[in-house]
């Protein structure tokens, strides 16, 4: 549990505050995207569907190794959305370990019409750089996946920068991606880590992780987080500008990362796709009052005996059911 807010929360916010378009990227599942589309129709702002998987090696259960990548994924299409479903089922069916997992060979077999981003501070990349997810820094190897994702998505890859000045960690992995961009040709992505649509809100997520990583208190959730960087919306384009220039960005760079969002968001087109209603045949006589259901008649016992049936509903001669008539007078 790492976010709060449902989606009609954060696409009000959006729309206060000027916003057209908004990207949903839920740990591991899909399952608020159809309330987003129905909020952003509501608002007038375009929804752009994806995820933030879990990724890993294929070999993951082999090694043990539970420590899960964090991978930006929006569907561009109807297609990329159908192959996203299709990643999705397969990461929950065949490949949950500790989480629902997207390993690379799905990651390879339903990339197509999907964009992809380098995600966020724990993301492969950055984790392959600077150390983490069980990883040792290694700045060759980070080199090596940044080629492999290149290699596989072209031009739907993107270095994805974020807007926090306060986290060295950040800082590190924007300067970085300012260089690869550069000389790898990869384009900037600007991105706000959003996790709760107003910044007051900060505190629901204190409460979040204490339950959902079973921390016991809010207060040992604080001692392993910085929740003094607020992961909420930038309220302009000057402050996530400042903000990206403030990690290290030069001019051009945090201008170009920030004119590629919108970039993406019309490369991303998708109406998620409905079920005809199922509709009865019938007429209008359909519509009226049933008949009073009749009641049978009553039998009185003499005439149940004369039915001449039996248990199982065949029928007897008269001599027979004389006979059983005359047994049962009998044990009376």
């Amino acid at each position: 549990m790492d976010g709060f807010g449902l989606p009609e929360e954060h696409v009000a916010r959006i729309k206060e505050l000027g916003m057209s378009a908004v990207a949903l990227t839920e740990h591991g599942n899909v399952s608020s995207h159809v309330k987003l589309e129905q909020a952003a129709l509501a608002h007038n702002v375009k929804p752009i569907f994806g995820i933030e998987a879990y990724t890993a090696m294929a070999d993951m259960r082999e090694t043990q190794n539970q420590r899960k990548w964090h991978q930006t994924m929006l569907a561009m299409n109807l297609d990329g959305y159908r192959n996203m479903m299709k990643m999705v089922t397969r990461a929950w069916a065949d490949d949950f370990y500790r989480w629902p997992t997207v390993t690379i060979p799905n990651l390879k077999d339903n990339q197509e019409d999907i964009i992809m981003t380098s995600g966020c501070a724990d993301g492969h990349i950055p984790s392959q750089l600077l150390g983490g997810k069980g990883l040792e820094p290694d700045y060759d190897a980070a080199v090596k996946v940044l080629k492999a994702y290149k290699r596989i998505l072209g031009d739907r890859f993107y270095l994805e920068t974020q807007r926090f000045p306060g986290l060295e960690r950040t800082k590190l992995i924007n300067q970085q991606y300012a260089i690869w961009s550069k000389e790898f040709k990869v384009p900037l992505l600007a991105t706000s880590d959003v996790h709760y649509p107003k910044p007051e809100q900060n505190e629901m997520q204190k409460i979040l992780h204490a339950a959902g990583r079973n921390t016991g208190t809010v207060a040992a959730a604080e001692a392993e987080w910085e929740y003094d960087i607020l992961l909420t919306y930038p309220t302009s384009d000057k402050q996530i500008f400042d903000d990206l220039r403030a990690t290290g960005l030069s001019k051009r760079d945090a201008e170009a990362a920030i004119d590629n969002t919108q970039e993406v968001a019309s490369r991303c087109n998708v109406e998620l796709p409905k079920m005809d209603r199922i509709r009865y045949p019938g007429t209008v006589d359909d519509l009226k009052p049933w008949p009073p259901k009749k009641k049978p008649p009553r039998l009185t016992r003499e005439q149940s005996f004369d039915t001449g049936s039996t248990k199982d509903g065949s029928t007897e001669d008269s001599t027979t059911s004389a006979r059983r008539r005359k047994r049962r007078t009998r044990s009376a």
